[in-house]
């Protein structure tokens, strides 16, 4: 019964360690990061009206870093991606610094900040 307990708090344990990684880059919406992404500046000029188009908010949300790398945010990522361009006072060049877990291409987001 003891190694079981051992067993289970270890894996807490390395849980615990799996901490969440903060990703600076540009908010965009995943049908233009797709389209535009690669193109210089694209993040910078990308806007917040766009952004709340029918179209790419239901494409989804994700970062695309400086490298032109670009993470998908899950579901419970892009309901905070809705809220947080819903609050944003910027129009445009909406640099963030999100908060979370990084598994391949995709983020499971615990926090989004404008930079």
């Amino acid at each position: 019964m003891k190694g079981i307990a051992l067993i289970l708090c270890a894996f807490v344990a390395v849980g615990a360690f799996a901490a969440d990684t903060a990703i600076k880059g540009y908010l965009v919406d995943i049908a233009c990061g797709r389209e535009d992404g690669s193109k210089p500046g694209f993040g910078s000029k990308h806007t917040k009206d766009c952004l709340q188009m029918p179209d790419c908010a239901q494409s989804g949300y994700g970062v695309l870093t400086d490298d032109n790398k670009f993470l998908r945010f899950d579901k419970a990522g892009n309901d905070q991606a809705k809220k947080f361009i819903n609050d944003l006072k910027k129009e445009s060049d909406i640099k963030v610094t999100v908060t979370g877990t990084v598994n391949g291409n995709t983020m499971t987001v615990s926090k989004i900040e404008l930079q």
